[in-house]
């Protein structure tokens, strides 16, 4: 008999879990299992999770998502479970997510993935996607269709086989944010797994932040965008034309921070720069306060 588990990765998001949290208790197909990482919060989710007897809880250091879902599928994966269905913890999945999922056509192992709706606009995708022929920002983009193929907003209802994971292993957690769930995608399609959206499953997402850039000091999130896309090309393109075609992307993407017209394109330029770098010298082991441009900037808006 298949089993489901769903893996819940939080951090300082108290409110956000809780609602989450409630959309998976009432799903008319209930789960089998219910894993929480937490990962360091300090805003109360540690005692309140305390207090939850319905989940699994592992309490870890903030290791970011990447490090987060490592631990939650690893976790999830050696429990025996035949499907692991992933999230974040600002996600509300509808009562019907998972059973839309479990039915929607045998595909085998594989990743399938509810649609992603913004919270606060049911008619918009939470995560625009541009393919070659095909451009996704409505609803209606997707809806109509049984199955989206090669399409899909990781780890937002992301439901993967145990056979993928026992194929490609988990999350590398040395890319802490921001790409490590592209790389998780495009592992699975570089080892022939198919990846899907099922629009009929929706989850609802707060809107992707890039529709109208992100402000200083949170840009540094971008460093980490930038860093981890060397990862990606390679699983799609192979190690040396990727690291070539990352090598040219990266530095057509710093030279327009430097032109842009925006206020803070120095520390924009100085990031793309810094993560360029450290990507093709295969530095991943930085974190937030070991950005020297996060520093730099820090330092320059110190208060007197």
């Amino acid at each position: 008999m298949e089993t489901v588990a769903a893996v819940v990765v939080t951090y300082n998001r108290l409110a956000d879990l809780k609602l989450c949290l409630d959309s998976l208790r009432q799903q008319s197909r209930p789960l089998d299992a219910l894993f929480v990482i937490n990962n360091g919060s300090t805003d109360g989710t540690a005692e309140w999770l305390a207090t939850q007897s319905d989940l699994a809880l592992t309490t870890q250091a903030n290791l970011g998502g990447a490090g987060g879902f490592a631990t939650g599928i690893s976790t999830a994966y050696a429990a025996g479970h035949t499907w692991l269905w992933c999230m974040d913890d600002d996600c509300l999945a509808a009562p019907d997510a998972l059973a839309r999922l479990l039915e929607s056509p045998n595909l085998g192992p594989c990743i399938k993935n509810s649609m992603s709706v913004s919270a606060s606009n049911s008619e918009e995708l939470a995560f625009f996607v541009d393919r070659p022929n095909r451009a996704y920002r409505k609803v209606t983009d997707m809806t109509g269709q049984d199955l989206v193929y090669g399409v899909a907003s990781f780890f937002n209802g992301t439901l993967i086989h145990s056979e993928v994971v026992k194929a490609i292993g988990i999350p590398d957690k040395a890319l802490f944010i921001w790409g490590d769930e592209v790389e998780y995608m495009t592992r699975a399609q570089k080892n022939g797994f198919p990846i899907v959206t099922v629009p009929s499953s929706v989850f609802y997402h707060p809107a992707s932040f890039d529709r109208d850039g992100i402000p200083w000091p949170a840009a540094w999130k971008q460093y980490y965008a930038v860093r981890n896309q060397r990862r990606v090309l390679q699983n799609q393109f192979g190690n040396t034309i990727g690291r070539l075609l990352f090598a040219s992307w990266a530095a057509r993407a710093t030279f327009q921070q430097a032109v842009a017209k925006r206020s803070n394109r120095l520390y924009n330029f100085l990031l793309y720069g810094e993560a360029t770098m450290d990507s093709l010298t295969n530095n991943f082991r930085k974190r937030p306060d070991t950005i020297r441009t996060l520093q730099f900037y820090k330092w320059r808006h110190r208060s007197n």
